[in-house]
């Protein structure tokens, strides 16, 4: 081996040659890789979102949900189909395998819908969509101002933004929300209808024969060949005036004879505000492969370049931005970089005085990350919170190993027998190769991780497994070439301060039942601390960002929703934290059915110097609680909300009761949200029950089938009377006006009295509604949820100061005690609860799996039983201090938590295992079992020590990295301390 570290040497120039062009090649794959919040996983669900007009939920059930969910349920692959069914909407939610082709799934689902779409009600619309991270916008800007109308920043939006902002880098769809659409208005007059026998479903139906547009051929003549059109349609107004209707009792009318014609706001029954004021929303989706950061950069710079482009007094706010997560990871990485190279150069200098020495073990460090970005780029990732989140934690990693081989070729370069470098990477290379398997070993079993824990924290064991690959290679060639000769005077001052510890050691040596018992004693000490920490799914992390869902009684009107919540918005503005904020109403952030009494705020937070995001929220709630307390109120982050979306739901807490009498399901899940509302630290408690609203039925009478008018005709003349009856449109340039036909309401009254004195043309005559129909009010009626075919009603809720375990447990004792269902009823606790249950059972799998790999790497490094099991034992006994540093850093057990306790098998083996390659070197010399412990433990003092230090030190709070792993700091702190003192 002496041979291939002289032949290392000897090639130089072209390793440094070839190592400078890896670097040089990753800077370039680095500017092109992508970024994002989240890695590039299209998750195994699919999701169907059907729209049929209005229908009631029990038709629309009955009609399209149950059909739809008997046809798609045929797709191969398909595991579960859970729908949602509203007024004349459904959300059908289709979960595959991991690992299926989605992409053939999609098709094979859009093949069932078209084969089901004879039996569904005309002019149903179907949406399929994969669902996936880019669903959802990279950043988000608000248009407003206190001068332009409101329609004219639409228009603006729409014909100037949409097509400018498609154009930039990695814009996958640009989606408008809120403004005023503009619509030609007829109100038609009765009295006019009726003196001329004309109803308004007569009227529109010659509307929309005078205004056709209709192809009557192809005309060849004169060596030209000219499409005939025949084109009625009006240009403007006034043409809209002027167009003839039929009249059965005389000759045809202008239909401006008939009614008032004039330009005004369409009705909207859903809401958008930013700031403070009325807003259109302009939200970017990103394609699959864009980097959040370029399309961020390009369209904030594309407002600042275009200003005068915009109308005057307009004002552009940004109120959501992803790339702000990925910015705080980027530096969170340069930091971990920045600090661990002053560290290492600084520790060496201090311990081995040598700078030369200390910069050979700093250079790993960025050569490392370079050769690591080069294969993110290699196998396709992106630049996002776990990629990032795992070099950072791999720093100290790195760092390590550089220190141990530093100091090994210092400790020989010196002394009575110094060799030279070829000699001293000979003797330490089988150790550091076997150390390092150790440590990559670890990461093998996450391949078999399945879940979303699986597709998540393998793209960060990739990057880390990255690192530690190249961090092996570069200490194999990288620091021999930096190293200086042998002969040296590194380390002289070194034994001044190992006096004590030496003592300390022989006495250790001298009584080793102290080692046994210390190991015994923390393994004993770990049960407590494990059954007292409390758990979770997703670690706590400060996005910098708030969604605030809320929901205002059922039945509540626009209007009164929007009093309500510029209420709210009140204590928003007066939170000095929120600097930028959106909201919709009647709408999401993000692909789902909404009610127009559900909405939900983006809240931008300050990026420094303020309190933490659930702080705020706990201000706020309370806040909102007591200024409007009909108004409910849910508070989540976004990328928890993603991942809970992305997966089955975002909340913490979901109790999901079956039966398919709803009466009774909807009695039950109430039963249950009470008993959320009373367990401590459990808030933002929802039924499950979604209200969509009160009906009015309107049943034609006898007296009206006498006049041969069915109750399709009745509908038509009301139509016109409640919502209004589109005809056509107004062609405009790119835009156009909608036509829409209405009867006047009598003025002063509400509610259902609005419709019993609605006058309609019926007949001969003009009749008041309730002479001819019944009317009848239904206080209204709820969303229809459905799980694999069973009807269900799913209470919800999230968690203010407690962890996900311990609530959970005392959740499910308060149900069995206080809930009694029904022989036929079932009740199931999901939500990202039964995530984690999962999750950790996959987690423990690899846990074993990695114990298993290790062992099997020690027992072929030292073909020892009891040499295996002693490393085995500091391993187990180091967990102690996994389980302790998560008490001290307050922090729950969580999927980071966990991953973090895996990785401590691999790092305290790898320190492990130096020290009993040490020691089998030692007896191998011809000392005694102890004075080889001795030896072994002194060598391994300055190594072992200096590298522990630099090695924790990024994983300390001050600098841990801005990712999911954002609570993996005390494992990596607390685990290799108690391994330090118990491998010692």
């Amino acid at each position: 081996m002496r041979g291939l570290f002289e032949g290392v040497h000897t090639q130089r120039r072209a390793l440094t040659l070839l190592l400078t062009g890896l670097v040089v090649l990753a800077a370039v794959a680095l500017r092109g890789m992508p970024s994002s919040i989240l890695p590039e996983v299209t998750f195994p669900r699919v999701k169907v979102i059907v729209n049929s007009g209005e229908l009631p939920s029990e038709v629309m059930l009955r009609d399209v949900t149950r059909t739809l969910e008997e046809s798609i349920r045929r797709v191969p692959g398909v595991t579960q189909i859970r729908s949602t069914t509203s007024r004349g909407t459904a959300e059908i939610n289709l979960d595959s395998r991991w690992g299926t082709d989605l992409n053939l799934t999609v098709q094979r689902v859009q093949a069932q819908i078209e084969a089901a779409r004879t039996n569904l009600p005309a002019g149903t619309t179907v949406d399929v969509r994969l669902m996936n991270p880019t669903l959802f916008p990279v950043v988000g800007f608000s248009m407003t101002s206190d001068h332009v109308a409101l329609a004219q920043m639409r228009d603006f939006a729409e014909l100037v933004l949409r097509q400018e902002l498609s154009r930039l880098p990695g814009v996958a769809e640009v989606v408008i929300q809120g403004g005023r659409r503009l619509e030609a208005r007829v109100t038609l007059d009765p009295i006019a209808l009726q003196s001329r026998g004309l109803d308004p479903a007569s009227v529109a139906d010659g509307v929309r024969k005078a205004s056709t547009l209709q192809s009557v051929g192809l005309l060849e003549t004169n060596a030209q060949l000219y499409l005939g059109l025949v084109d009625g349609r009006p240009r403007d107004l006034q043409s809209l005036d002027s167009l003839m209707i039929p009249a059965p009792s005389g000759p045809p009318v202008m239909l401006g004879q008939l009614g008032r014609i004039s330009l005004e706001e369409a009705p909207e029954f859903q809401r958008y505000r930013a700031n403070g004021r009325e807003a259109v929303l302009i939200n970017l989706l990103r394609q699959p492969s864009a980097s959040a950061i370029t399309l961020s950069d390009a369209a904030h710079r594309w407002f600042e370049q275009n200003k005068a482009r915009l109308p005057k007094s307009v004002t552009i706010q940004t109120f959501y931005d992803q790339s702000d997560l990925v910015h705080a990871s980027v530096g969170s990485v340069r930091d971990s970089l920045l600090v661990g190279a002053i560290l290492a150069v600084l520790v060496i200098m201090i311990v081995l005085r040598s700078a030369r020495l200390g910069l050979a073990g700093a250079a790993v460090l960025p050569a490392s990350i370079a050769l690591t970005i080069l294969g993110l780029a290699m196998t396709g990732q992106s630049l996002n919170m776990m990629t990032l989140g795992g070099i950072a934690a791999a720093v100290g990693l790195v760092l390590d190993d550089g220190i141990v081989v530093v100091e090994h070729i210092a400790a020989r370069s010196t002394g009575e027998h110094p060799v030279g470098r070829a000699q001293a990477m000979a003797e330490i290379a089988p150790t550091l190769l076997g150390s390092s398997l150790c440590s990559l070993a670890i990461f093998l079993p996450f391949v078999m991780l399945g879940g979303v824990t699986g597709a998540f924290f393998r793209v960060l064991t990739l990057s880390m497994a990255l690192m530690l690959g190249a961090s092996l290679l570069l200490c194999l060639t990288l620091i021999p070439l930096l190293s200086p000769a042998a002969g040296g005077s590194h380390g002289q001052g070194r034994a001044a301060g190992q006096g004590r510890f030496r003592k300390a050691l022989h006495r250790a040596i001298e009584q080793r039942w102290l080692g046994v018992a210390a190991s015994a004693a923390c393994i004993l000490l770990m049960i407590p601390l494990y059954l007292t920490l409390g758990s979770g799914f997703l670690p706590e992390m400060d996005e910098g960002s708030l969604i605030l869902d809320y929901i205002t009684p059922p039945g509540t009107s626009l209007q009164e929703t929007d009093r309500m919540l510029q209420e709210v918005e009140k204590e928003i503005g007066a939170m000095p934290e929120i600097v930028s904020w959106s909201r919709r109403t009647g709408d999401q952030l993000g692909f789902f059915i909404t009610e127009p009494n559900i909405g939900d705020y983006t809240l931008r937070l300050r990026p420094k110097h303020r309190r933490g995001a659930d702080a705020i929220a706990e201000d706020l709630r309370v806040k909102i609680a007591g200024s409007q307390p009909a108004l409910e109120v849910e508070f989540g982050q976004l990328v928890e909300d993603v991942i809970g979306d992305l997966t089955t739901t975002p909340q913490p807490i979901e109790v999901r009761i079956f039966d398919e009498d709803r009466t009774i399901a909807e009695q039950k899940g109430r039963e249950v949200a009470e008993v959320l509302t009373n367990v401590p630290g459990v808030v933002d408690v929802k039924t499950g029950v979604v209200v969509s609203g009160p009906n009015v039925t309107i049943s034609p009478r006898p007296a009206a089938a006498r006049t041969g008018k069915t109750a399709e005709d009745l509908a038509q003349n009301v139509t016109a009377a409640v919502g209004g009856t589109d005809v056509g449109s107004i062609a405009r340039g790119a835009r156009s006006w909608p036509v829409r036909f209405v009867l006047p309401r009598p003025a002063g009254l509400s509610g259902a009295e609005v419709m019993r004195w609605i006058t309609i043309p019926f007949g001969s005559g003009l009749v008041r509604l309730a002479d001819v129909a019944s009317i009848t009010t239904t206080p209204g009626e709820t969303e229809i949820q459905r799980d694999n075919l069973r009807t269900m009603v799913a209470p919800t809720a999230r968690l203010s100061g407690r962890d996900l375990g311990s609530a959970m447990g005392e959740i499910q004792r308060r149900v069995r005690q206080r809930v009694a269902l029904p022989p036929d009823a079932r009740i199931q606790y999901a939500g990202q609860w039964a995530e984690q249950q999962s999750s950790f059972r996959g987690l423990a799998g690899v846990l074993l799996g990695a114990v298993a790999l290790v062992s099997v790497i020690l027992l072929v490094s030292f073909k020892s039983w009891p040499q295996s099991a002693a490393v085995l034992l500091v391993v187990a006994s180091s967990l102690v201090g996994v389980f302790a540093a998560l008490h001290l850093g307050r922090a729950t057990f969580n999927i980071s938590s966990f991953v973090g306790a895996i990785m401590m098998v691999g790092i305290v083996s790898e320190n492990a295992y130096f020290l009993v390659a040490a020691h089998r070197q030692a007896l191998e010399g011809g000392l005694s079992a102890a004075e080889a412990a001795r030896a072994a433990a002194m060598a391994a003092t300055v190594s072992v020590a200096s590298g522990r230090f630099v090695r924790l030190w990024p994983a300390l709070p001050g600098w841990r990295p801005a990712d999911l792993s954002d609570r993996k700091w005390p494992q990596l702190v607390g685990g290799p301390a108690i391994a330090a003192v118990r491998a010692w």
